[in-house]
């Protein structure tokens, strides 16, 4: 697989996808919110935008691999094994914040249609992105280097969702969590190689967030406590990163 001018400038090209995300993304908010579409109309752009991009980055993959492999996309494996301990946490990551607060049910049923069209848009779109693509062209400089460099770059384009509050302690957990998440995920993809199963939590956590019953009051509890099982959670994956480059450094 030829990628030259990415090997080249990989750090500019991977800057240069998560900024035009971000900047598509926003002009769509932009124009909704002039054109005063309302809360599921701002939802539903920020869609088209999400769409957009998402058949972009699949175009160019397919085009840089058939197969899709070299950017994560495997086939799960049918019978269970210690892999699937890498993903257990995500279960618990991703209910944590409906079964403190509940579930908003009075969303109607296109509400509730319009979110998850755009959680599973959103949800392979980034993963695509920043556990794809940019794990490709970072692959060659390190799993830490990649590691770093996304975890930063992913928590700051996140950042500008988190200064919507007046609170700093709220926005400071807000920003940390970003960074943490990012972390997490560029973890697992350098652990298990794969990744179906990290688009797949996206949309389920994004998802169960948005019909989540909103309470200001614990929501920096829930932040807290979601930072906390990041941190635990990224650790782990930490070490079981560095069992595994160490022991495949003792097999040359």
């Amino acid at each position: 697989m030829k990628n030259t001018a990415a090997q080249g400038r990989p750090l500019v090209y991977s800057l240069v996808w998560g900024v035009v995300l971000t900047l598509v993304v926003s002009v769509a908010s932009a124009v909704a919110t002039i054109m005063e579409f309302g809360d599921m109309g701002i939802r539903n752009a920020q869609a088209c935008a999400f769409l957009v991009m998402g058949i972009i980055v699949t175009l160019y993959m397919k085009r840089k691999d058939s197969s899709l492999v070299s950017f994560g996309f495997r086939k799960l494996e049918s019978k269970p094994s210690r892999a699937v301990l890498f993903y257990i946490p995500l279960l618990l990551i991703a209910v944590a914040q409906p079964l403190m607060n509940g579930i908003n049910v009075e969303l109607g049923a296109p509400e509730v249609i319009s979110i998850i069209v755009m959680t599973l848009l959103v949800g392979y779109t980034e993963e695509a992105i920043f556990r794809g693509v940019i794990w490709n062209y970072l692959r060659f400089k390190g799993p830490f280097f990649y590691i770093v460099f996304s975890s930063i770059f992913f928590g700051v384009l996140h950042m500008a969702n988190a200064f919507g509050g007046n609170d700093l302690i709220h926005t400071l957990l807000q920003v940390i969590n970003a960074l943490l998440l990012g972390c997490v995920l560029a973890l697992l993809i350098e652990t298990g190689r794969n990744i179906v199963p990290l688009i797949a939590f996206h949309f389920i956590y994004d998802a169960l967030a948005m019909v989540s019953i909103e309470n200001l009051e614990r929501e920096v509890l829930i932040v807290s406590i979601l930072n906390i099982l990041y941190l635990v959670y990224g650790i782990y994956l930490l070490m079981v990163l560095i069992r595994k480059h160490r022991n495949n450094s003792l097999n040359l």
